[in-house]
């Protein structure tokens, strides 16, 4: 049946399929029928899902669990008939289902350590290869795609895939991976792609230098037919995410409609506008990307788009710069300690001294861990820390580089750092002020993060700051004091990898003529809220919903509670003072930042 807003009607394609399809069946047997119903299926929907002959009110929400890697989620999705199962990383920033094709494998193009890959022919009998707008040489129709970590060469299918209850056939647009140049280590099997809708939307061959698959010559070009996502062709409306410490998180399918929409103000993300950052109360002012500071010609001062797939919050540089000063000066700790330090260079400037004594420090730092840290230590330390990264250099890659600011200070050689280095040395001693059940939430302020939509609607998104520190691996210098042959004096420098805290940021300048500087909301913004979308509004909209994510269990979501009270509390007393470790390479966003917002 296929339904309106009021009424319901018989599709005649549907009683033609099932007349012609029973004496087929009965003639030919199981598995020829099942071929038969395949081919049928996509000629008579012609490029409609199968789903779409169902009512819409036949749809119920479903879920899947998101399995958690730390730095990114996957969702078990199964392709083929009989099913293959694989673990694809879910992706708010693409809207393309990509599976590795064992050709990747058997070539040598995808390293074994990528996971599992797809076998489609004569092993799943639901399998066709797409034949429309061949290759130069008639071949299967490629596509070439771009994401942050690299490209990907794949080729065009046609087989079914289910996610959860929900299934669908991919009619020329099941991407298998057939070639890739991707910075991935570890499992990569694919993506299942949850990106805004839009129209016309294609995936082309790519005549670029070193690209992994040559185009057709132009005489052979036709225009390609659109890549289809999987909850287009599922039909599937709406859909949520969200994320659980330490266990996994839910993939909503079929989501009820939610109140305070915000339309997407980006055209090719799920983007919005993006009105700064207030630390410590909502009402603060912002530093940076406020309505008032959109220029000419702008829509948006800046934008703003939460993106699943990428493990950290990420902006430009120089606002990134004054965040963190922004959270140091709102930090009682943070700003003691920067005007201790401060008062220490200077008397070590007024003294003439134009180096640290290393080892005294490291003296005072054996003493001070006999007592309490307090802030008088914690001076110390970060004087310290402070020394060591500037003689090591960049050695730990969470920290911002020092000659990227022109306003440093310097007396006699010793440079006065300013509150942005400060927050980040001190963060990397938060095993020092968070010991027992000690929560940094109790320490540090909350950061406010104003969003609009289209439509004017506005939200403001609280993240504690448990959710916006993680613990990660970073690469330390270190300055200590020996003697060579066991008489002269000197200092060494030493470089380990240790579990430092850290904020959950990172840089990266995603410039757009409208829009301004674009920041990707990642996996944090998850941790915190529900992320509802909606596909099917005008323009595609999402929402911040403040309930627990709860879990997925036999495809229903469970667990949640229906009191919207106080989930920031919750979430709190879940994880208590524990971060989230993040021990690989933080995910990078899988955007072409050459495209528009």
């Amino acid at each position: 049946q296929q339904c309106n807003s009021s009424r319901c009607f018989e599709d005649p394609r549907q009683n033609l399929f099932m007349r012609f399809g029973g004496m087929f069946r009965e003639t030919t047997g199981a598995l020829a029928f099942q071929r038969f119903a395949v081919v049928v299926l996509l000629a008579l929907t012609q490029n409609q899902p199968v789903s779409s002959l169902r009512s819409r009110s036949e749809k119920e929400t479903s879920c899947s669990p998101l399995k958690n890697h730390a730095t990114y989620s996957t969702v078990t999705v199964k392709v083929g008939t009989p099913p293959q199962t694989f673990e694809l990383v879910a992706d708010t920033g693409s809207d393309d289902v990509i599976v590795q094709s064992c050709v990747c494998q058997e070539n040598g193009f995808c390293p074994a350590e990528f996971g599992a890959c797809f076998k489609g022919t004569n092993v799943s009998s639901t399998f066709l290869m797409s034949q429309t707008h061949a290759g130069p040489q008639g071949g299967t129709p490629g596509v070439v795609m771009s994401f942050g970590s690299g490209q990907i060469a794949a080729v065009k299918t046609t087989d079914v895939v289910r996610v959860g209850k929900e299934s669908t056939i991919m009619k020329d647009s099941l991407l298998l991976m057939v070639k890739q140049a991707l910075r991935i280590n570890g499992q990569f099997e694919g993506i299942l792609g949850l990106g805004r809708p839009h129209a016309n939307k294609t995936s082309l061959p790519q005549p670029d230098q070193g690209a992994l698959m040559a185009p057709p010559p132009a005489e052979k070009m036709t225009a390609p037919e659109p890549i289809r996502s999987f909850m287009d062709a599922a039909n599937i409306r709406r859909f949520s995410m969200c994320f659980n410490f330490g266990s996994d998180g839910v993939l909503g399918l079929n989501t009820p409609q939610k109140q305070y929409a915000l339309g997407s103000v980006g055209q090719m993300h799920w983007g919005l506008d993006f009105r700064g950052f207030s630390v410590g109360d909502a009402k603060q002012p912002v530093a940076f990307c406020s309505p008032e500071s959109k220029q000419p010609g702008q829509q948006t001062a800046c934008g703003m788009i939460p993106d699943s797939g990428t493990t950290l919050m990420m902006g430009p540089r120089a606002q990134l710069h004054q965040l963190y000063g922004d959270l140091c000066s709102r930090w009682e700790r943070c700003r003691t300690t920067h005007e201790g330090l401060v008062s220490e260079l200077k008397k070590l400037a007024a003294e003439r001294q134009t180096a640290l004594d290393s080892q005294a420090l490291l003296e005072t730092d054996k003493d001070q861990k006999q007592q309490p840290f307090g802030h008088e230590g914690m001076t110390r330390e970060v004087l310290r820390r402070m020394q060591e990264a500037m003689q090591g250099r960049r050695a730990s890659p969470g920290m911002e580089d020092p000659d990227a600011h022109q306003d440093e200070q310097r007396g006699s050689g010793l440079r006065v750092p300013d509150m942005s280095e400060t927050f980040q040395l001190l963060l990397q001693n938060c095993q020092n002020f968070t010991s027992g059940n000690r929560s940094l939430d109790n320490e540090m302020p909350s950061v406010f993060i104003h969003v609009a939509g289209a439509s004017g609607g506005t939200d403001t998104l609280e993240l504690k700051p448990n959710t916006y520190v993680v613990e990660m691996t970073a690469r330390i210098a270190h300055v200590q004091q020996r003697k060579l042959m066991g008489i002269l004096p000197i200092k060494v420098l030493t470089v380990s990898e240790e579990m430092v805290c850290q904020p959950a940021f990172g840089v990266m300048d995603y410039l757009t003529q409208a829009n301004g500087p674009v920041w990707i909301m990642g996996t944090p913004l998850f941790y915190q809220y529900q992320v509802h979308y909606d596909r099917g509004a005008q323009p595609p909209s999402m929402n911040f919903v403040r309930e627990e994510c709860g879990s997925c269990v036999d495809d229903v979501v469970a667990g949640k509670t229906n009191k919207k009270v106080s989930l920031l509390k919750r979430r709190t007393e879940k994880s208590g003072s524990v971060l989230r470790k993040i021990t690989t390479e933080p995910v990078v966003p899988e955007l072409d930042l050459t495209l528009p917002f």
